[in-house]
């Protein structure tokens, strides 16, 4: 990973030391060690102008945005401290994202073309329920961690869209990256209290949790518009820190490699059919890892964490 990657991001790596132990290590393994690039196949072709919507990401420092078809480039922040963790509310008018601007990680909140930012909570990973009336994020917290793994676990909380009625959810211990199924009833994330990434399912009150182990390591999950499939990052295939797209049902089962590329940070399109991930460029292709085709994005250098709305 490059030197300013760390240099830029030592105050988020220094809170999540303290609130979940290993959790330190979800940024540094979602992005392609030093040297790593895709395969010759992405980014021969060209974008696919017939894709709608409008994706948000970041590039470690700021946060952009890109026409689904590859127009538009727009640089939404310009800030001297990092700001990453960007997601669409579901109507497109506001966007949730992390901010460093106090030293530790809190959840702002900007209009689409990134102006009026103001602060929430504290905590990252936010995301938008269907409705658009809460966001999910992992918050900070008081709770004993096991031994060795921190003083205090972070865990997914809940709260409305302007801030208020912030609340712990239940059985959610070291949970980070939420995603909400399209219903709206239960949060997937992943929790690495283990020593590695373990993901989840869990009742927004915190009950029905469905452990989701025996799957294996896996984090940065994101649940499908129709609710039938959850993808997520892993390294289980790699001897090293590279990782991959994959995808499962909602019951573990099924589980498929997306992608050989070293690729990171995946997100579905609204209707489905297409996903955008970073590898460490921006990147769409099909629900089934076919047609892979790049976004130009020049200028930003490596990509993290897009959303599609």
């Amino acid at each position: 990973m490059e030197t300013r990657r760390a240099l830029t991001t030592a105050a988020a790596l220094l809170l999540l030391l303290a609130c979940s132990g290993a959790s330190v290590s979800d940024r540094a393994q979602q992005s392609s060690p030093a040297g790593a690039s895709p395969s010759a196949s992405i980014g021969t072709r060209a974008p696919d102008t017939s894709l709608s919507g409008r994706i948000v990401f970041d590039n470690h420092e700021d946060v952009w945005s890109i026409n689904a078809g590859g127009t538009n480039l727009t640089r939404l922040t310009r800030s001297p401290w990092p700001e990453f963790d960007a997601t669409w509310s579901p109507d497109g008018t506001q966007i949730a994202f992390r901010s460093e601007r106090g030293g530790d990680p809190e959840i702002w909140l900007m209009n689409a073309d990134g102006s009026e930012p103001r602060r929430l909570a504290p905590g990252l990973s936010p995301a938008w329920s269907p409705d658009g009336s809460e966001i999910a994020y992992s918050s900070p917290g008081d709770i004993l961690c096991p031994p060795g793994r921190g003083l205090g676990c972070t865990g997914i909380s809940i709260m409305n869209a302007d801030g208020s009625r912030r609340h712990r959810v239940p059985n959610t211990d070291g949970g980070e990256y939420p995603s909400w199924s399209p219903d709206g009833e239960r949060i997937a994330f992943n929790s690495n209290l283990s020593g590695d990434h373990v993901m989840y399912i869990v009742d927004v009150d915190g009950s029905g949790l469905v452990d989701l182990s025996s799957v294996g390591e896996g984090w940065q999950v994101d649940w499908s518009p129709d609710g039938r499939s959850i993808l997520f990052t892993s390294h289980r295939d790699h001897p090293d820190n590279y990782t991959d797209i994959y995808v499962m049902r909602p019951d573990g089962s099924g589980v498929e490699r997306l992608t050989n590329n070293s690729a990171y940070t995946p997100a579905w399109s609204p209707d489905g059919r297409d996903i955008v991930f970073s590898a460490p460029g921006l990147f769409v292709m099909r629900a089934d890892g076919s047609g892979v085709t790049s976004l130009p994005a020049a200028g930003v250098g490596e990509t993290s964490l897009p959303d599609w709305v």
